[in-house]
């Protein structure tokens, strides 16, 4: 009877109810559990992340522009005069450098000039010595020493001497170098191209190389909303954005030497800030556009390098505007000259990271709205 009640039938076949349920166990266990939808985000970042290892051809234009632009500051830095004022020659004074024009306009260099043209004016018959090299500047007649008039020579020398006591000061050559080499690089070269370019060449092909591969199909067919597959392509390609372009900025910092050091100290934050807001730019342009690095090319060298340079309220619409206000805000909370900075209206640190932390969300969420209602049936 206990045999009958343990055994059922199956196909004309009778089994035992212990094979028959652990035979319908092992059937269910053999069905892979449903995927996490979070999991699948992080394998679609995970995948995009991926994507981005080998380094598209924008990429390698990028990295041959930084290290023509390595080498330059690299070139400036060991030159004799550097980034400083003391040694750079200028045609204002007839070839001279700052500090031999400053010498020369001491009281002794002065007399000692005056004693000369007198020399060379009476010369003497009796001495053989020959005259004294010409002077490489002509002087000014306002330096000419007037010792019968000493009240007179008194003021002249003490206004003469002010350029030499000026470069004198260790702190304001510092300080102009400083300056110098922030309006330079991060400024100029960085924020100017290097960093809209480095952004560009990563961000744009985290949607436009599967635009380009037609491979988008594989990316839209996967179990995740359109809104959570643009967000995770863009984490993807969002290391690779900071990797090569606060990796730029050290390495242009680390060719300019102890004031590179400094420089890169004070404004990688602004680094980070600059490089997350282009790249949601990018990433929905190449979201956007069937030929991606084309529309950025053309909004990095005609809107970026024009726009923010212009006077007038027309360059709030520029990133590299924000950007170059962190570092401006910086360098005066450091005590260094603002006008030296030749940043016209900037707007205070906190405005510009806000606008810039505005402006990543807002692409951010502008893009993935577009995205998941965008038809790209020639795409895949």
């Amino acid at each position: 009877m206990n045999d009958e009640r343990r055994a059922v039938p199956t196909g004309g076949i009778v089994m035992p109810i212990d094979a028959a349920q652990s035979s319908i166990v092992d059937h269910q266990s053999s069905i892979p559990p449903r995927p996490s939808p979070l999991v699948g985000f992080f394998v679609l970042v995970a995948h995009s992340f991926r994507r981005h290892w080998r380094v598209r051809q924008m990429g390698w234009v990028s990295i041959g522009l930084l290290s023509l632009t390595v080498a330059w500051v690299a070139a400036v830095t060991l030159s004799a005069a550097g980034w400083r004022l003391e040694d750079r020659r200028s045609r204002r004074f007839g070839g001279l450098s700052h500090r031999e024009y400053a010498e020369q306009l001491r009281p002794a260099a002065r007399y000692k000039a005056l004693d000369a043209d007198l020399r060379d004016a009476v010369p003497s018959r009796h001495s053989s010595r020959p005259p004294e090299s010409a002077p490489v500047r002509l002087p000014h007649p306002g330096e000419t020493p007037t010792p019968l008039d000493p009240t007179a020579d008194a003021l002249r020398s003490l206004v003469l001497s002010v350029p030499a006591a000026v470069l004198a000061s260790e702190k304001f050559t510092h300080d102009w170098a400083f300056t110098n080499f922030t309006r330079s690089v991060p400024l100029g070269a960085f924020v100017g191209f290097v960093l809209p370019l480095f952004t560009l060449a990563f961000a744009s092909g985290a949607l436009g190389t599967e635009r380009e591969s037609r491979s988008l199909v594989w990316l839209l067919t996967r179990p995740q909303p359109r809104p959570a597959i643009y967000v995770a392509t863009f984490l993807g390609a969002l290391p690779w954005c900071l990797l090569f372009g606060v990796g730029g900025f050290a390495a242009l910092c680390l060719a300019g030497g102890d004031l590179g050091r400094e420089a890169f100290t004070r404004f990688w934050p602004a680094a980070v800030g600059g490089t997350a807001a282009f790249a949601a730019l990018f990433h929905l342009v190449g979201a956007t556009f069937r030929r991606p690095v084309v529309v950025g090319l053309v909004y990095v060298f005609f809107f970026e390098a024009l726009v923010a340079l212009l006077p007038g309220s027309l360059k709030l619409l520029s990133l590299s505007f924000y950007a170059r206000s962190l570092i401006y805000n910086d360098a005066v909370d450091a005590g260094y000259p603002a006008a030296a900075l030749e940043v016209p209206e900037a707007v205070s640190a906190g405005t510009a990271w806000a606008v810039l932390a505005t402006a990543t969300l807002a692409l951010l969420a502008l893009g993935a709205w577009r995205f998941g209602r965008a038809e790209y049936r020639d795409d895949v």
